[in-house]
């Protein structure tokens, strides 16, 4: 029997020799000795948390909420922060917001969050949302982007995670499903939360 009788199998072939000899490098496919479903991986790592590689202090700032009361981080010293950024054109960060109100709910008492929303000057506009969502969180209005810029926050949503020393400990980007076990298991990870 003649292997090669057919043009799509001398291409193949062809393909064959030619992938072998321009690869040689390559190394064969073994059997992993367990599967990457199985391996194990962090609570932040599966939640999509970045940790941060050099430890920092969280930069401090104090900016107003929608009833114009000053609002400073360093009165958070000492309690687990969450730190979120927001605007309110943005459908990801109104979904978030909305699910961070029920993870803020199941964690009372443990983790404080603060919203802090990037809309310029429309307020009118996150006010809205505000009550629209019935968000009873801090809602915090950075209306020149300052503290967005000293975060080196770059696409909203995104979140900061801040020890109760005050330390910078990750940063989650995008949108996420605060409701999950994921979200809950990661900040507890990351935070040292009970």
């Amino acid at each position: 029997m003649n292997l090669l009788k057919t043009p799509a199998r001398r291409m193949s072939l062809l393909f064959l020799i030619v992938l072998v000899t321009a690869f040689p490098d390559i190394e064969p496919i073994e059997a992993q000795t367990s599967s990457p479903s199985l391996q194990k991986t962090t609570a932040c790592e599966s939640f999509g948390v970045r940790r941060f590689e050099t430890r920092k202090e969280a930069p401090s700032f104090s900016l107003k909420d929608l009833n114009g009361k000053q609002i400073s981080l360093n009165e958070y010293k000492w309690k687990p922060l969450l730190l979120f950024f927001w605007g309110s054109w943005c459908l990801a960060c109104k979904e978030d917001i909305a699910l961070l109100e029920k993870f803020f709910e199941r964690n009372r008492g443990h983790l404080e969050i603060l919203t802090i929303a990037i809309d310029g000057e429309k307020e009118k506009r996150v006010k809205n949302v505000v009550k629209d969502q019935q968000i009873t969180l801090p809602v915090l209005l950075d209306k020149k982007e300052m503290v967005a810029r000293t975060y080196g926050v770059r696409m909203i949503p995104t979140a900061f995670l801040i020890n109760r020393e005050g330390m910078l400990e990750g940063m989650i980007v995008g949108q996420r499903d605060w409701c999950s076990q994921e979200a809950h298991s990661a900040v507890k990870e990351l935070l040292g939360l009970r």
